[in-house]
């Protein structure tokens, strides 16, 4: 989904390849109204972290959105507690997930550190997503390695820049530079751009409000171009347009996935207006925004809040049939809310 994949393939077959950091270097950076607009109205339409996991999925891997359906969100939810699905794709994409996960909190940590990317963070992100087994991570330092079956032959020289070029990035505009140059520099034959979607939802945290999340623009389907002529500069001009287009639309998704989660609150918290408060109310439907299937154990330790949501069918008890009729309890306006979230990021 990354704006620069089509170029950066062509651009891979040729030995004199434009280099942005160049281009953008030569021609001062300004800093986009746009862009800074678009900001705002995401960090107000901002929803709870809580909620990441469920878009993560769609980073996470080449799942295509519009394939996607709810048996795929339930088969997902049910591995949370310990039922795992028989379904190869639900199966790969669990993994994927799991991997993701711990790559992007990996890059977080390193977008704090001084300085925040060193040479062989690449290489870390290739492992900890397991897109490049053939090496070992011992062996970080040495990435890139030139490997001319691939076209993967990045010079020293080139890799230098583009690290200090991320080290003194704080604004938008360049994090989304730093990106760009991040698809020319690196193969996307084996991973499909995963690691760079990684790296740059690690550093758009930054910009994200304090336990706030709004999606990652690569979920909204880009403008594709190519250049021209190989060997001329790159349109700086084109470049961040394109971003800014994306991130405008970006404000209209999230502006839905937020005005959704406000009336899944106003329709589940519905049954209190005439009842009192249980005792752990929120922080039960806290978990279950996260986690729509809870088990047996889970239920008793928030019992108060489940047995009324139990009561006045929030909460279905469900069995599980394979594994000796465990008792699992499932949340329906959560998987109702998902359909929601899903067909926003459909469209």
């Amino acid at each position: 989904m990354e704006i620069l994949k089509s170029r950066s393939q062509s651009f891979q077959h040729h030995s004199h390849k434009p280099n942005l950091l160049d281009a953008f270097n030569q021609k001062k950076l300004r800093a986009s109204s746009r862009l800074q607009t678009a900001l705002v109205q995401l960090n107000k339409y901002a929803i709870s972290s809580v909620h990441q996991g469920f878009f993560l999925r769609y980073l996470s891997s080449s799942l295509n959105v519009t394939e996607c359906d709810t048996d795929i969100h339930y088969a997902l939810a049910m591995h949370n507690v310990g039922i795992p699905s028989k379904l190869d794709n639900v199966k790969a994409l669990w993994s994927q997930l799991q991997h993701t996960h711990r790559a992007l909190e990996w890059a977080k940590q390193s977008s704090h550190s001084t300085p925040r990317w060193q040479p062989g963070a690449i290489r870390r992100l290739e492992w900890l997503l397991r897109v490049d087994d053939m090496l070992s991570i011992e062996h970080a330092e040495q990435w890139p390695i030139a490997r001319e079956g691939l076209n993967y032959d990045i010079s020293p020289h080139s890799l230098e820049e583009w690290f200090d070029y991320v080290n003194r990035s704080h604004s938008i505009e360049r994090i989304l530079v730093a990106y760009e140059q991040l698809c020319v520099l690196r193969s996307h034959e084996k991973d499909e751009g995963r690691v760079a979607r990684v790296f740059l939802d690690a550093m758009l945290n930054d910009l994200r409000p304090d336990n706030g999340y709004w999606l990652t623009p690569l979920l909204v389907q880009p403008r594709h171009y190519s250049t021209p002529h190989q060997h001329s500069y790159p349109d700086i001009e084109g470049v961040m347009s394109a971003w800014e287009s994306q991130f405008e639309k970006l404000v209209d998704k999230q502006r839905y996935i937020y005005n959704a989660l406000k009336a899944f609150d106003n329709e589940f918290d519905l049954v209190l207006k005439t009842k009192p408060m249980p005792k752990g109310w929120h922080e039960l439907k806290t978990l279950l925004l996260a986690k729509p299937v809870i088990t047996m154990e889970v239920a008793h330790v928030h019992l108060e809040a489940s047995s009324f949501m139990f009561e006045y069918g929030l909460l279905q008890v469900k069995h599980i049939k394979a594994l000796n009729n465990m008792t699992v309890f499932e949340c329906p306006a959560v998987f109702k809310l998902w359909g929601r979230w899903e067909n926003i990021v459909k469209f």
